[in-house]
């Protein structure tokens, strides 16, 4: 899979992220996720499930759950 086929580019090469990072509180934040980074670490498996077992990022976890409920992962 490459992701630059499925997302959308928001700056050069980096896509929205609705779990891009932490506040000290606990809270997620909105930030943007490399694109590059993607196809680097998560090209090579098919759906939202195989991803969310590669990463030990809780925030990639909700990442891939939120593709998914995109619709754009399956």
């Amino acid at each position: 899979m490459n992701f630059h086929d499925i997302l959308e580019e928001i700056d050069f090469r980096m896509s929205f992220n609705p779990y891009a990072g932490r506040t000290k509180e606990g809270e997620w934040i909105e930030g943007l996720v490399s694109i590059d980074f993607l196809n680097e670490h998560f090209s090579q498996y098919e759906t939202a499930e195989e991803m969310k077992d590669a990463t030990e990022s809780e925030g990639l976890k909700l990442y891939f759950a939120w593709l998914r409920d995109e619709g754009i992962l399956h």
